[in-house]
């Protein structure tokens, strides 16, 4: 792969981390889905171009998992609250999913299972210890304002 796309797409997925723990850390729950959001187009992207080079279908699930957690995490304009128990119950399962995911290709990344560099797996350990915060702050009954 080209070393200045590789660097572009790591300072601005860097910069979406960082969006993203802002809101985290401010509460500001845009904030920290567009950062979430756009951190999650890049592997998309990434394992489509390595499933055109080498025609492995575990680039094809991986670049699933990551359009997924881009559609979970589309910020939109719906709040629901402490009250709706459904909803609530969703986003933590949502939220744990992504942990999850993250977790996954960090691990494959190190693995050097997925040719792609290391510091791409910390970035989605990165992602990985954002949500498990925010999953772990949504169990003292405090919400986003």
């Amino acid at each position: 792969m080209n070393i200045t796309l590789e660097i572009i797409g790591i300072l601005l997925s860097l910069f979406f981390i960082l969006v993203a723990a802002y809101g985290t850390i401010k509460r500001k729950y845009n904030l920290f889905l567009f950062g979430i959001c756009l951190h999650g187009t890049f592997p998309v992207g990434g394992e489509i171009m390595a499933f055109a080079k080498d025609e492995n279908i575990l680039h094809l699930v991986i670049a699933v998992m990551f359009l997924m957690q881009v559609i979970f995490t589309l910020p939109t304009s719906f709040r629901y609250g402490h009250k709706n128990k459904a909803a609530l119950a969703l986003s933590k399962r949502i939220g744990y999913a992504i942990l999850i995911i993250n977790l996954f290709a960090g691990y494959l990344i190190l693995n050097d299972s997925i040719d792609a560099p290391h510091q791409v797996s910390y970035m989605h350990f990165a992602v990985s210890i954002i949500m498990f915060y925010t999953l772990m702050r949504s169990y003292k009954r405090k919400g986003w304002t």
